[in-house]
């Protein structure tokens, strides 16, 4: 039987749910550094901080599809100078914050805040950063970070604003920097983080960056593999 083909398509607001569930699924060990939360209430609660905030001008984010399902998705962002500094998932609708701290309790949603802001990044003029890349635990070593990866890739070939796809990625994460150096990215530094070894357990990062020129590719529209 024949592999099933992945569809990589724009981001639209009905996969909101699927893609809190796959951050989730695929940042499993992050998660649960920060909360003691169930994976079903974890993704909730970044559904309900993730709710109300509008896309960014600056931003695009696809997902990757199996037969309907969210298997894979990628962000990607670059400089705004109109835009806050705030990451997206925190919204500021104070009715939304009440009912979270209701649901899943004060310290469990400022934790998982905290932890979100100290991985967001602002990228530089001319840099587009890759905000998350996930994949579903089942759908690994299947080709599909790599697919995504491709998108992005064409994202910066077609845009003269940016020169330059990075990234950070853990120091321990050995099969992500595995793939991101057959993609091309190389190392540019690696620096230690205090805070983010408290929340993440996770000391060592790396930065990581593909230059242009790159390849031109086909279009960055929805594409069938």
């Amino acid at each position: 039987m024949s592999p099933n083909k992945i569809t990589i398509a724009h981001y639209q607001e009905q996969d909101h749910r699927a893609v809190c569930s796959l951050l989730v699924d695929a940042f499993h060990g992050k998660f649960h550094s920060l909360i003691s939360l169930a994976d079903d209430d974890i993704a909730e609660l970044l559904f309900g901080l993730w709710e109300h905030d509008q896309p960014s001008a600056s931003s695009q984010q696809i997902v990757a599809k199996e037969n309907g399902e969210v298997v894979g998705t990628l962000s990607i962002k670059w400089k705004d100078n109109q835009a806050s500094d705030r990451s997206k998932f925190i919204s500021s609708h104070h009715s939304s914050f009440s009912q979270l701290f209701k649901q899943f309790g004060y310290l469990n949603v400022c934790k998982l805040m905290v932890g979100l802001h100290f991985l967001n990044y602002q990228p530089r003029a001319k840099e587009c950063y890759v905000d998350h890349l996930a994949v579903r635990s089942s759908h690994r070593n299947k080709g599909i970070g790599k697919q995504l990866l491709s998108w992005a890739i064409d994202f910066v070939n077609s845009h003269s604003e940016v020169d330059k796809l990075t990234l950070h990625v853990a120091k321990n994460n050995k099969r992500a920097i595995h793939m991101y150096q057959q993609m091309d990215f190389a190392i540019d530094q690696s620096n230690y983080s205090g805070i983010r070894h408290l929340l993440f357990k996770e000391a060592n990062w790396h930065y990581m960056t593909r230059r242009l020129p790159l390849h031109p590719r086909s279009s960055i529209n929805e594409k069938k593999y």
